[in-house]
């Protein structure tokens, strides 16, 4: 898609600190009491429109600066729309990387990461903010717009556990919630209040003489204060009325006549005595939030708009500046609600083409959310229908359904089914983001486009395109396969758009079983989603193909696909999100399949903090993998500590399809090791059985009842299932599903064992153990150690080739090293090489020595890189006080006493 400009989603001036004057009125007063409430980690300016909350922020930082001269400044001005937690999130975190070096990561995260959960979210920053040792003043401006329990209570959090050198200030009209508020008996909250702030005599002077150059005495001072309160707007106005009245005694007097209200004096003593231009311009700029030049020209006529911006700042008509390089500017709330007041009654309340003129203002200016804004206020559908044509299918690429879907929801389903490109708009986002079974109805409605379209073929084949993405996401794959088909068939050979029609046909025979021709699918699908620059379909492509390459056991493969997912999303800038967990738990899966454990730990730990600040799903989900670690390690009490906590997740509803099998098979086969036989009786009885297993997760879900069924010692139901699985997939060919026949072929060794069928079990395994040699098969063994390896140790090893004897020597070690029965002590370290520091690790390297292992040997035998024997053994030389094999051995012998013999 063509951009004339870039697309901006975030408005920089809500970023921006405001400018002040050169003349604006200081406070010492109120800055030292700014300066000292900024040692707790909430202060909270809180007064009416119009007291001065800003200012006093200013230049409260201002005098902090001069104590703390490497202070900074963070400020965000919130509107309504920042209730949103994700919008929130994005100018939350912004601000505070404007001034303090965040890592990528959270930035990606706060701003792009739609799955971002705010309290999550937090939690990383409070993490960086600790070691980032700057002081930090960071203001939310207009705080009190802000309407989410959501937003309140993350923020109250982040309050609550702030590092001493940050400090968050919110400038609000009314009390923040209890949530945060909560905070103050608790001696956190710093408060500035409307007594506070008021003017004093002598602040009032002060005003007068630098605004107005009026010299009044303090009785006259007094009277006019108590007048207005205190109130700073109400001094600006008399200022400014001072400037329109021959003496002050008939200010005085014009004052008694009416009780100040700021609308009407301003609008009889204030505007009515503006140049016509001047209240042209603030008329007409009042409709948006905030304005620039650019913006401010399209919404005004034959006005000199720099001149009247230097006018409006000489005569200090509440006019906020923003410190941009644009130079931004905002009405002060109470001004911009009285202009907007005059403005709908001037205009009889249309003012529709002032918005279609701030609309087309902002869609030049590339700032897309305010371009959409004014678009829908303005109702002007030519508009709507143009901002969709430009950029909707960019929207949706980049994931703002919400966007799109503010603009369709003001056109008709007539005026959509009228144009193409509105179709598909309306049909990508409910077959992707909404509701898949409106696709097919507005699809027939827009029929008639092709018979008088002249890219007749190539518009049916984008329809076929959608309709096959709208079956597929409701799981109706046959209907999903044909109409991607179809779309294929009419699309021409060398048309880029084919990709997107190739990706949901490759995702159609992912899940049914025919992964050879899903994997020739998603290479094409690949090779032209790069063309397109379509970065979601080429990492989703990528995984998938991994995902393939994995079940052929084709491990290698597998993992450069899978780093190739995060090597594409750091060239390209991408948001990777889900193609990077899934990247990474497949890389994990094969580290612990191999028994390489800390290569496992490190890729789940990656996987944390890609979605730490995600649904809570997803930390559910990774305690299940490291449950599989610990039932890998052996070690009951950590197992029993994580499982309780993933549990939980198995009653979770709606959550991701492609993850969510894993997470129940590893709490079924924790059950059954821990003979929880009750709760797999729960949940066998509360789900419904896996009839057809036609992809990897029916597979794995199957394998997770079987699970169930054995422990229940239900072993001849289970032992039908499984021969009828294994009987469907070695139709398939020899490579599809091979991994998981493997597994399914294991999980039957265990269950003719248990059946007291030895020798079947014998004959089972010995046709697995080629495949096990050749792929390192070793987790998937150790899950099952407690029933299958007394097989193993039933073989005969005469009988086996040599790489076969060698690797059921290592699994048996690895079992008895692992086994939790194991007597109390067996691996212990002697006393003796205790008292020189030896670990565990180095004691069985030293035993391997012992032995007569070569270096090779023990790390075959441990599972480790050569590299780090040779690191066990010099630090073993260094602690033995020894310089060759030959001492270590005569050495280890002398203090391990009768260990070794033991």
């Amino acid at each position: 898609m063509t951009e004339s400009v870039p697309q901006q989603f975030l408005v920089p001036s809500k970023l921006s600190v405001p400018y002040l004057p050169p003349n604006a009125i200081h406070r010492p007063r109120v800055e030292q009491v700014f300066v000292d409430a900024c040692k707790l980690p909430v202060v909270v300016l809180c007064a009416p429109a119009g007291f001065g909350k800003t200012t006093a922020a200013l230049h409260g930082f201002a005098a902090l600066k001069d104590d703390e001269p490497e202070a900074r400044l963070a400020w965000l001005s919130l509107d309504p729309e920042d209730s949103d937690p994700y919008t929130f999130a994005a100018y939350f975190i912004s601000a505070i990387a404007k001034q303090l070096p965040l890592s990528e990561q959270l930035c990606h995260a706060g701003v792009h990461d739609r799955n971002t959960q705010l309290k999550s979210l937090f939690g990383q920053l409070l993490f960086e903010l600790d070691r980032i040792h700057k002081r930090l003043i960071l203001v939310l401006d207009d705080y009190h717009v802000v309407d989410s329990e959501e937003v309140h209570s993350a923020l109250a959090y982040l309050a609550k556990h702030l590092p001493p050198h940050i400090t968050l200030v919110l400038t609000t009209r009314s009390d923040p919630p209890a949530s945060i508020m909560s905070l103050r008996l608790q001696g956190l909250v710093a408060d500035m209040q409307t007594e506070l702030l008021g003017f004093t005599v002598k602040e009032a002077q002060s005003f007068f003489q630098r605004l107005g150059g009026y010299q009044l005495d303090d009785q006259d001072v007094q009277q006019l204060l108590d007048h207005v309160e205190g109130w700073a707007v109400g001094l600006q106005l008399i200022v400014l009325g001072l400037k329109s009245k021959p003496s002050f005694d008939e200010l005085k007097a014009r004052l008694d006549q009416k009780n100040l209200n700021a609308i009407d004096y301003f609008d009889s003593e204030v505007f009515d005595a503006l140049p016509a231009d001047v209240q042209h311009f603030m008329l007409n700029t009042s409709i948006v939030k905030r304005f620039n030049a650019d913006i401010a020209r399209a919404l005004t006529e034959d006005i000199n708009v720099h001149e009247v911006l230097e006018f409006l700042q000489r005569q200090h008509l509440f006019i906020i500046q923003f410190n941009e390089p644009q130079q931004w500017f905002r009405y002060h709330h109470l001004l911009r609600e009285f202009l907007q007041h005059k403005l709908m009654t001037m205009t009889g309340g249309d003012i529709r083409q002032l918005h279609y003129q701030a609309s087309q203002a902002f869609l030049d200016l590339g700032y897309i959310v305010g371009a959409v804004d004014h678009a829908v206020k303005s109702r002007d559908q030519e508009q709507i229908i143009k901002i969709l044509r430009i950029y909707g299918e960019d929207l949706i690429h980049k994931a703002h359904y919400e966007l799109v879907q503010r603009c369709l929801a003001e056109l008709s389903m007539d005026i959509i089914a009228s144009a193409p490109q509105l179709v598909l708009v309306y049909c990508w986002v409910e077959a992707i983001f909404g509701d898949a079974r409106k696709v097919d109805p507005c699809l027939e409605k827009a029929w008639p486009l092709l018979e008088t379209s002249e890219g007749a073929r190539l518009l049916e084949a984008e329809f076929e395109t959608v309709r096959s993405q709208a079956y597929y996401s409701l799981s109706r794959f046959e209907e999903a396969e044909r109409a991607s088909q179809h779309a294929l068939e009419l699309f021409p050979a060398d048309n880029t758009r084919r990709q997107s029609a190739l990706l949901t046909y490759a995702n159609v025979k992912f899940e049914q079983r025919d992964l050879d021709r899903a994997l020739e699918i998603y290479e094409e699908s690949e090779l032209l989603s790069r063309q397109e620059a379509n970065h979601d379909a080429v990492l989703w492509s990528l995984n998938q193909q991994a995902q393939i390459w994995r079940q052929r056991c084709r491990f290698d493969r597998a993992i450069a696909l899978s780093r190739e997912v995060m090597d594409y999303s750091r060239e390209h800038g991408v948001n990777y999100g889900f193609n990077a967990c899934f990247s990474l738990l497949c890389q994990a899966d094969l580290a612990l399949e191999s028994y390489h454990l800390r290569e496992a730990r490190l890729l789940i730990n990656e996987v944390g903090l890609v979605c730490q600040n995600w649904d809570e799903f997803w930390t559910q989900h990774l305690f299940g993998w490291l449950l599989k670690m610990e039932l890998l390690k052996g070690k009951p009490t950590t197992a029993r500590e994580l499982a309780q906590q993933h549990e939980s997740i198995l009653t979770r509803e709606a959550v991701s399809e492609q993850l969510m099998p894993y997470s129940i098979e590893v709490q079924l086969l924790y059950w059954w090791q821990s003979g929880e036989v009750k709760k797999i009786d729960t949940w066998l009885k509360a789900t419904a059985d896996v009839r057809d297993c036609y992809s990897i997760a029916d597979v794995v879900l199957l394998r997770s009842r079987l699970y169930g069924l054995c422990a229940l010692d239900r072993y001849d139901q289970a032992l039908e299932r499984l021969d009828a699985v294994l009987d469907t997939l070695n139709t398939l060919s020899d490579d599809a599903f091979k991994l998981e026949r493997i597994r399914l072929g294991l999980l039957r060794v265990t269950i003719l064992e248990q059946q007291q069928q030895r020798e079947a079990a014998l004959t089972e395994l010995k046709r697995l153990l080629p495949d096990i040699v050749e792929h390192t098969i070793v987790a998937s063994i150790l899950y099952l150690r407690q029933w299958i390896m007394p097989v193993f140790e039933a073989l005969d090893p005469d009988a086996l080739t040599e790489d076969e004897a060698r690797c059921v020597e290592q699994l048996l070690i690895l079992y008895k090293q692992r086994n939790t029965t194991a007597k109390r002590g067996e691996d212990e370290v002697p006393d003796g090489l205790m008292a020189l520091g030896i670990s565990k690790k180095e004691w069985r390297v030293l035993r391997y020595i012992m032995d007569g292992k070569s270096n090779d040997e023990i790390a075959q035998t441990m599972f480790i890189a050569v590299s780090t024997v040779k690191t066990h053994i010099n630090n073993l030389y260094k602690k033995l006080a020894v310089t060759n094999r030959k001492e270590a051995i005569s050495k280890g012998r002398e203090l391990s006493l009768g260990a070794v013999e033991s």
